[in-house]
């Protein structure tokens, strides 16, 4: 089973959140664990840290000071942070740039702890992340701009050399619900299908196609992903104001992304098509290199237009509604009116 992310994108792709941990405000549970609550950086290194509580403390405070490199100096050398999102733990470096990826996305990140409890060498910390996304994280298409108050769970464990292990724990789902996004769960691909996402238009445009234009693209990155779709949504958004458009349909899966899209005639698809700026653009992007690694285009007229079949809402009972028509009769007299082609 895997996770995937959708967005108003109109060429979605799988989405790798970035996630991590929350700064600190001051609680009166670090009071009752006789924990100073100060705004002055604990003195030296690690080493240097003092009591498990107290290198958690510190550890919190510099996520809340939004300062990668001084969270990544508070683990021991081999010290190691995972959370739901990451497909294997962080160290060294990789955990400066993981805060620093999760604050461009909230650059007003904050934890508010609500609760410590200290269990010999190992501390769990209760807190909510909040935050307002702005910013890109990656994989994503774009910024939100939704705010997120979530839930969530640390638990620090701290050696003599700093901090062995941080594990996050908290709900993937809640937190893209929270940002205006959906969690979508899908199969593992298992030969010959590879499972993804699709999203279509919907204009009520009940026109018979007259052509079809199909399209597609792989890509090798994340990055690529969130640019393609970032541009399938600007092409689509202009198309689909020209006249002879009808409707639109895209997937992706694996690193592939596929479009379909229904034209009145194969002279409307081209005459929109030579029109797009934002169409022209990503063409030229791959042209030059900088999008995706293959990719194919064709314009297709119908060879056969079969009728659209359609219940009805009366009895139950079929309607064959001809192409070109706007309805069709049921025996039971009612009637059944024609949907969008695409």
């Amino acid at each position: 089973m895997k996770i995937t992310l959708h967005t108003r994108s109109a060429h979605p792709g799988p989405l790798q959140l970035s996630g991590g941990h929350l700064s600190l405000e001051r609680s009166s549970s670090l009071l009752h664990l006789g924990v100073p609550v100060t705004d002055q950086p604990l003195p030296g290194g690690p080493k240097a840290a003092g009591l498990p509580v107290e290198v958690a403390q510190a550890y919190l405070q510099r996520w809340n000071d939004h300062d990668g490199a001084a969270v990544t100096r508070l683990f021991a050398p081999n010290g190691t942070y995972v959370d739901p999102t990451l497909p294997g733990p962080l160290s060294g470096e990789a955990i400066a740039v993981y805060v620093a990826d999760l604050v461009a996305a909230f650059p007003d990140l904050t934890f508010v702890v609500e609760g410590i409890s200290v269990d010999s060498d190992r501390v769990t910390a209760q807190w909510r992340m909040q935050g307002t996304n702005t910013g890109l994280f990656p994989g994503a298409p774009e910024p939100t701009r939704g705010t997120c108050d979530l839930p969530g769970v640390d638990v620090i464990t701290v050696g003599s050399d700093g901090i062995t292990s941080v594990v996050g724990y908290f709900d993937q789902k809640t937190f893209v619900e929270q940002l205006g996004l959906q969690a979508l769960i899908v199969p593992q691909d298992e030969w010959p299908l590879h499972f993804g996402m699709s999203a279509r238009t919907d204009l009520g445009n009940t026109t018979v196609p007259g052509a079809i234009t199909m399209t597609w693209i792989d890509v090798d990155s994340e990055e690529e992903w969130s640019d393609v779709g970032l541009r399938t949504f600007s092409v689509i958004e202009a198309l689909s104001s020209e006249p002879g458009f009808i409707g639109w349909v895209g997937a992706s899966s694996d690193h592939r992304g596929h479009t379909l899209t229904a034209w009145a005639s194969p002279e409307a698809a081209e005459a929109a098509i030579n029109r797009s700026i934002p169409h022209r653009q990503a063409m030229d992007q791959f042209m030059n290199g900088k999008l995706g690694r293959r990719t194919f285009t064709s314009l297709w007229t119908p060879h056969r237009l079969n009728d659209q079949i359609g219940t009805c809402a009366h009895c139950g009972g079929s309607a064959h509604i001809a192409s070109g028509a706007l309805s069709a009769p049921c025996e039971c007299g009612g009637e059944v009116a024609v949907t969008s082609y695409i």
